[in-house]
């Protein structure tokens, strides 16, 4: 089966081989006891282990499914199971366990609902999974089954899944569970707009978790509703949290800080793109296309101030090539509104004083005009936000 599968293998055969090992190197709670450390590993940023655990979910499927029925009717392996498919793996052990009304050491619901879960029936996942007494499973067990709960109830329930990822946190510190409870913890909190909250979390998640696998998705997330949190304070959100986001190392520092200005763009704040903006060059300038895109950036924040002119000079210089896509498009759209401000016909004086210089019978065309350059920048815009 290759060289990955000799790797793993020997990796559980390690684990049979720690001080109080018993026999019974095939049973299923052996094989999870292997897949979890490997993915605490993945918690504090081991690739080599993330590309294994891959392998080894995968392999731990085939492997469930040739087991015969007896193997679930002990606890630690009915858990093992129960585990493994709420952690995304594959339900075809526990599918056709359900179909032959196997007898399964669970409570019951348990194995239905987590089945329903990876197949994505949220609904009844937590028709079966809201009732299962978890005080006889291990802490594991416990703990996996209160982060999935999390997840099916934080839109309709948000301050009951913040409850429930505490207790994971309680349940499994140091761990990929943790680290996943708090990304989604810090996620739910700032969508609830508790800042203190937020800040609390965010200090936590760095400070334990800042070399996991995850944190760039943590980051791009982060960086907005840094944004979206931050109404008009002074300094800025981002600011305040400087000596925590110095605790990254430099290349995520200027990606956060990029990211929050461009966030910071599309959210309508200037002055917030602006700092941010600058801030990321000042840590990372030796890149060009990094320096093109941020540029743009400001630039296209720059360009609503009430002289366009460098910024949009700035604009121009940046050549496309060196931009996405979607930089390209805002690109394009920071230009369009530079050009109307700076363009923009005079129109009459409402109140009385002198008529600019458009004739008052060109005011519609303007208008239409006008409207026309906003919806295309607004399209743009959303197109963007997808």
């Amino acid at each position: 089966m290759g060289r990955m599968l000799f790797v793993l293998l020997t990796l559980l055969l390690t684990f049979n081989a720690l001080p109080g090992s018993r026999a019974g190197a095939s049973e299923p709670w052996r094989y999870l006891q292997a897949l979890q450390a490997l993915q605490d590993r993945v918690a504090h940023g081991d690739r080599k282990a993330y590309r294994a655990q891959v392998r080894l979910i995968a392999y731990l499927g085939r492997e469930f499914a040739a087991m015969p029925e007896e193997t679930w009717k002990k606890r630690l392996n009915a858990e093992a199971l129960f585990v493994y498919v709420l952690s995304g793996g594959n339900p075809a052990a526990a599918k056709a366990l359900l179909e032959r009304k196997a007898e399964i050491a669970l409570p019951e619901g348990a194995l239905e609902g987590a089945v329903a879960f990876v197949q994505g029936r949220n609904g009844e996942a937590w028709k079966h999974l809201q009732s299962v007494d978890d005080h006889d499973l291990s802490i594991t067990a416990q703990a996996q089954l209160a982060l999935v709960k999390a997840s099916l109830r934080a839109a309709a329930e948000p301050l009951k899944a913040l409850d429930l990822l505490a207790r994971v946190r309680l349940l499994k510190p140091g761990t990929l569970m943790e680290e996943a409870a708090l990304r989604r913890a810090l996620f739910l909190a700032g969508g609830e707009g508790d800042v203190k909250v937020f800040m609390s979390l965010a200090s936590a998640y760095i400070r334990r978790f800042r070399n996991s696998w995850y944190v760039s998705d943590f980051l791009r997330r982060f960086a907005w509703l840094l944004v979206r949190l931050d109404y008009g304070r002074k300094p800025f959100l981002v600011e305040r949290m400087q000596p925590l986001i110095s605790m990254l190392t430099k290349r995520r520092q200027a990606l956060l800080h990029a990211a929050v200005a461009r966030a910071a763009v599309l959210e309508g704040k200037r002055q917030l793109a602006v700092v941010a903006g600058r801030r990321a060059l000042s840590i990372y300038p030796d890149a060009p296309r990094f320096a093109a895109r941020v540029k743009t950036w400001i630039a296209a924040a720059e360009v609503a101030s009430p002289d366009p002119g460098k910024a949009m000079e700035t604009l121009e210089r940046i050549p496309p090539g060196k931009l996405d896509e979607r930089d390209r498009k805002l690109r394009t759209a920071a230009l369009v509104v530079g050009r109307a401000i700076v363009g923009e016909p005079r129109l009459p004086d409402m109140t009385g004083g002198k008529v600019g210089t458009s004739r008052e019978e060109d005011t519609p065309a303007v208008v239409v005009r006008a409207r026309a350059m906003i919806a295309g920048v607004k399209r743009l815009l959303e197109e963007d936000t997808r």
